[in-house]
């Protein structure tokens, strides 16, 4: 059974936290330097963060940012991340390169130099306790994502205990997330023990009924899940880009909207029939900058592209939601890059947070969804709001994720 590292005292132990902190970054005015866009993820990590600090350890956070692919990259540093949990935990934030000053407390360190180029294991030993080192974006290596042994071994040097607290890449069998975690004594971040308990409450005898909506752009994302939890749902509400495949599937025109997998939408209404609720009307345009108009899907142009899901299909997708006991949302109804396109996606934000914490328990996902539940200004009113997308996905289809496997075999 999976154990959290708050069960567990530290005092003085050497501990390395894999935080999800591939936060979306922006550039300054004077386009000189990056800063944090969106610290959620970041605030998300901080019970862990403190209960280290409280505990007195020496405390070593590793994480990645973006794709970078075994490129070392200025516009994809943890440097601006280590700058905001500095300013998130009112600590300055110092770069080192081979060595700690030592002048300054409560401090967290950024180590810019490559840690297979050499072993900068030894600084975390000179660590007062409660501060922190944090690393550069693990991504920079190869070695990673290919969860390399001497890799692992280069990690594990850093601590004597290990905790997980990034959900997001609990799918992934990499070396912070999988290799690291056999070599050491592992455990869950606060974090990661809530997601799970919260993903648990929708997988194990949910309350009734049970009501799912599914957007964004590709069903063979989330087919899994729609099988997984079509079963026991008493809808599954569909929008977004991949309800363009199923309104493709039903023979109505969809002019020139991204459109795949026509066939897996036709698998999934042969399977779970009237369970599945299309959109019955949409917001058209012919391109995304010119004048929007609402139509009903046999008025579909054959030069329109469907952006978001129209008036009447909120009030239908509403009138479900707002009979069940349990609701649970990934991905988007419209194109929310685009304000005008983002108004289905907004007021069903708004419906959610209204059955949540009472009337219903509510779980949204994935990083557009939770963009959208910011956006209408409503995700402290929601039960849970989780940090991963595709893990959020998979462990609902009731797919092992080898992060989480991992720790429940310790």
């Amino acid at each position: 059974m999976i154990k959290s590292i708050t069960s567990v005292k530290l005092n003085g132990k050497r501990v390395l936290m894999r935080a999800g902190f591939d936060v979306p970054l922006k550039q300054t005015k004077e386009k000189e330097n990056f800063v944090v866009a969106d610290d959620n993820r970041i605030k998300d990590a901080l019970p862990t963060i403190n209960y280290l600090i409280k505990e007195k350890a020496k405390i070593v956070i590793i994480a990645h940012l973006g794709r970078p692919k075994g490129t070392w990259m200025m516009e994809k540093s943890l440097w601006p991340v280590a700058e905001d949990l500095g300013r998130l935990l009112n600590r300055k934030v110092v770069r080192v390169t081979d060595r700690l000053p030592n002048d300054v407390n409560h401090c967290v360190y950024f180590l810019t130099s490559n840690i297979l180029e050499k072993d900068y294991s030894g600084l975390v030993g000179k660590l007062k306790q409660g501060d922190i080192l944090f690393l550069e974006n693990l991504r920079f290596y190869k070695e990673e994502e290919a969860n390399d042994s001497k890799f692992i071994d280069a990690l594990a040097n850093y601590a004597e205990v290990y905790v997980n607290d990034a959900f997001s890449v609990a799918h992934r069998k990499e070396a912070s997330t999988y290799g690291v975690a056999k070599k050491l004594k592992s455990y869950a971040g606060v974090s990661l023990a809530n997601e799970i308990k919260a993903l648990n409450k929708v997988l194990k005898n949910p309350p009734q009924p049970l009501v799912v909506i599914m957007g964004g752009a590709k069903i063979a994302d989330k087919v899994d899940t729609i099988h997984a939890l079509a079963k026991h749902a008493e809808h599954v509400l569909i929008g977004g880009a991949i309800a363009n495949a199923f309104i493709s599937a039903k023979g109505y025109e969809i002019g020139k909207s991204k459109v795949a997998e026509v066939p897996l939408a036709k698998e999934l209404m042969r399977n779970y029939g009237e369970k599945l609720i299309l959109p019955i009307d949409v917001v058209v345009a012919k391109n995304d900058q010119d004048k929007p108009r609402v139509a009903r899907l046999d008025k579909i142009q054959a030069t329109d592209s469907i952006y978001d899901i129209g008036p009447k299909s909120i009030t239908k997708f509403a009138e479900y939601m707002k009979k069940a006991k349990t609701l649970v949302w990934n991905g988007p109804m419209g194109l929310i890059e685009i304000d005008r396109y983002a108004y289905g996606s907004k007021a069903l934000a708004q419906v959610f947070a209204e059955r949540s914490k009472g009337k219903a328990f509510g779980v949204v996902g994935g990083g557009e969804t939770g963009e959208v539940v910011d956006m209408a200004k409503v995700s402290q009113f929601i039960d849970h709001v989780s940090t991963g997308g595709g893990a959020m996905l998979e462990y609902l289809a009731g797919k092992k994720l080898p992060g989480i496997e991992v720790l429940n075999q310790k």
